[in-house]
Formats: C-alpha cells, structure tokens, sequence
C-alpha cells in the first residue's frame, strides 16, 4: 500500500508553544488597553473586578486554544506526536480550568464589593439577571465534570469508552461557558480590536472542529466504506478485527498509525475507539488488535461480518519514515505490542527488536504470530509474569533486581545504535524511558505511543 511520508515540520511545537503565549499577551495588551492597569490603582472593588477580568480572558484563550488543540488537525498532531500533544493539551487544559474559577470569585468578590451585597447574593444575582450567566454556569459544571474525570486518580477507575464519552462535554461546556463574554464582557464589547480578535479566535475553533473532527471523517468513510471482515479472538481477552472497505490505497495509513473508530452495531455505536494498526497494512485489509475488558468489550467481540465503521485518521508519526538508524529495538506492554509489530511488519529487517511485557505468566496477545517472526529474523523478547514490589518496576518480579539501564542493554545489545520505540501504558513508560535516559540515549532516538487510560 503506498503511504505518504508523515510531515516532520520539527519547529512546529516551539511554534505552537510560541503561539500559545504570543496569544495570552495579546489578551494582557488588550485588557490593559480597556483600563485594565487604571483600575488596579482604585478601590478594593475595582481591583478584584479588574483581576478577575484579565484571569477570565486568559482562561478563556487557553480554553478555545485547547478547542483547537482536540480538533486533531493533521499536520498539527503529525508535527506534535500524541505524548508531546496530550501533555500541552494537559497544561493548558488544567490551566485554563483553574483560571476560569479564579476568575468567577474575584468577579463574584469585585462586584459584591461594590454594591455592598454579599458574596453568595451577588452570585445568585449575577446568574440570574446578567446576559448569558445560566448558560455560563451550565458550561462550568461541565468542564468540573471533564477535569474531575482528568485527573490520574480518575482515570485510573475509568475505562477509556467511559473517559471519552465524558470528555467529549468539554465542547459543550466551552460553547455554554464562553457566549458571556461576548454579551456582556467589557473588554469585548469596548473595543473594535478585541472583538475582531475574539471573534476571529472564536471562529477558527469551531471551523477546525466541525472540518477535522465532522466533515472530513465523514467524508472519508462514505469514501472508503469501511467495514468488519472478521473479529478473530486471541489470548489475554484480545480479538484481531479484520477490516476492508473501498480504495484502501488512497487511504494512505502508514504502518504504526492508528484510527478512530465507530463499529455501527446498534446501540453504542458513538463510542469512539483509537486503536493502531497491528500489522501493515496492504489494498484489501486492516487489521486492528483490542483488548475486550473495557466498557464497550463485549459488544466488539459480538461483532458480525458486515459491520460498517466510522473512522476518523489516520493519526500517529510512528511510521517508518520516522526511523532513521538502522535497527529498531520496540518496547512494549499489553496491547501497546500492535503498533510496534505493524511498525516492524512494514519493514521486514533483521536485527529489530521486540520486547513485549505481560502481566500474565503466559505468553501475550499476539505471541504466536511474534514467534513465527522470531524465525524470520524478528528478536522476540516476552517478558510474562507479575510486577515486584521493588527494583526494577517496567521489569517483571523475576528480573525486578535488575537495574534498568543494564536491563536494557541485556535485552537489546545493540539498542544504542537502534531507533527506540516505547508503547505501553503511561507509569509503565515513564518507567522505561527514565531507564532509556540513564543509558543515554539522545530524544530523537526515542518514539513514544502512550496509553495513558489504560
């Protein structure tokens, strides 16, 4: 299948991270040009209205650059790669968040301040008579829902169809959270400049989300018509999904890309599943591998023949374009091995490596067919059995006295001349790439895939 070459712009996340702060201080210069810095030199009332307007107009930039950031425009996710992108995403979201609420209590303390009312009298007041007050506290019970739901604690106990099914508010609370300011907000309303910049900011992320989150999906599926050959079950609550569909080859997936799915099954359907590739692709088929004890499992694994699917993609700079050294040593946990075998499907070269690091004393998904690549050069490494309590913690208790750097060197000899590719869950790869950092490894060496709900 011919794949296209992902788009390696390299100054594309200091540009974007430039951008992010370029913006804020347009925001500050525009706050300041509508009296901001005056008002800081009044009563106690006017400081704590001036503050709470700039902390509300910062935090409403960040948001709407977060609504860019989640409209996974292409050459944007490409340039980033998911850890880099879902790490900014986590610092301004949090950011935003915690700026919004500054904003609400000293708005709130400013204007009670002011009338000569209590805290709670004001907030009721405000809510219930200023313009688009109701809809803003709708849409900040939403994004307290979607950052309560953020959190690792949270994340933990949640599946990923349940995570992103409530992350997916996030885009209702920003458009309820955010019309207030344009109704009422005194640094839109006062000024040409910050109404074209607003507007124009405004603009840009609900044009991204409907084109690159709707229009071109959709697109691309009635295009490609995608839908389920087979579902094949292997070890560990695992099962292979078989996938054709139309013009394959114009689709333009690399092995190590990833898609999103939607299996129209019946009920359930909107759940969204991103999950890579497992082996290369080729004309006729995809195939994706999922572990089946989530949410949503038990309706994948009943999947029949026929099934159409949605798709969003393809996703990921995990390609082989993206290796430049002459070997590959893959790291791997649970289903994170999927994208690392598609990786090294596409290329065919002796001397990669794969390590491949299970919970459970047998041999994981996909083992049978990681052995009889062994035979065809392929260095496969399993790594079966529970974590220990101490050393070595990405190692399994049988090995856990192993220092980590040395661990690695064992496992790979040849690793400091290899391309290094992690995929795993987000401890278990944070473990690994400390361990890959002490053995000195340079970044451009490393690629990550995270899977940080799992």
């Amino acid at each position: 299948m011919p794949t296209r070459p992902p788009v390696r712009r390299r100054w594309w996340p200091d540009a974007v991270g430039s951008f992010t702060w370029v913006t804020c201080l347009v925001v500050v210069a525009l706050w300041v040009s509508g009296g901001g810095v005056q008002a800081l030199g009044g009563s106690a009332a006017d400081v704590w209205s001036a503050v709470g307007r700039l902390m509300g107009l910062v935090a409403s930039n960040l948001l709407l650059l977060q609504v860019l950031g989640m409209a996974r425009i292409p050459w944007a996710e490409r340039a980033f790669g998911q850890d880099r992108l879902a790490r900014w995403h986590r610092w301004v979201g949090f950011s935003s968040f915690h700026l919004m609420l500054a904003h609400i209590v000293a708005i709130t303390l400013g204007y009670a301040l002011g009338s000569g009312t209590g805290v709670v009298a004001q907030f009721v007041d405000m809510v219930l008579t200023y313009p688009g007050m109701l809809l803003a506290l709708a849409g900040t019970v939403l994004l307290v829902m979607v950052v309560a739901t953020s959190l690792r604690a949270a994340r933990r106990r949640l599946r990923y169809e349940s995570w992103h099914l409530l992350h997916v508010y996030a885009y209702l609370g920003a458009g309820l959270a955010l019309p207030h300011q344009l109704w009422s907000g005194t640094d839109f309303v006062s000024s040409p400049w910050a109404r074209a910049y607003w507007w124009t900011l405004y603009g840009a992320a609900l044009g991204a989300v409907v084109l690159f989150r709707l229009v071109l999906p959709w697109r691309a599926s009635v295009r490609h018509a995608l839908r389920v050959v087979a579902v094949v079950p292997d070890v560990d609550d695992t099962i292979h999904v078989w996938l054709t569909g139309r013009r394959l080859g114009a689709l333009r997936i690399a092995p190590g890309q990833f898609l999103v799915l939607r299996f129209l099954t019946g009920p359930g359907w909107t759940r969204a599943h991103p999950l890579s590739l497992s082996a290369a692709p080729n004309d006729q088929f995809l195939r994706v591998t999922v572990g089946v004890r989530g949410d949503d499992g038990a309706r994948l694994a009943a999947m029949r023949p026929g099934t159409r699917v949605l798709f969003e993609g393809p996703y990921g700079r995990l390609t082989p374009q993206s290796l430049t050294r002459p070997g590959v040593t893959a790291l791997t946990a649970g289903t994170g091995v999927a994208p690392a075998l598609s990786l090294l499907d596409g290329r065919r070269r002796s001397g990669d490596v794969l390590v491949h690091r299970t919970h459970a004393a047998e041999p994981g998904p996909l083992s049978a067919e990681l052995t009889d690549r062994a035979r065809h050069g392929l260095a496969y490494v399993p790594l079966p059995g529970a974590r220990g309590a101490a050393g070595t913690t990405w190692l399994p208790a049988a090995h856990a006295g192993i220092p980590g750097p040395t661990a690695l060197a064992m496992l790979s000899p040849a690793i400091r001349e290899h391309d290094v590719v992690v995929c795993g869950p987000g401890p278990w790869t944070d473990a690994v790439l400390a361990d890959l950092r002490a053995l000195g490894l340079p970044p451009d060496a490393i690629h990550v895939e995270r899977y940080d709900w799992e």
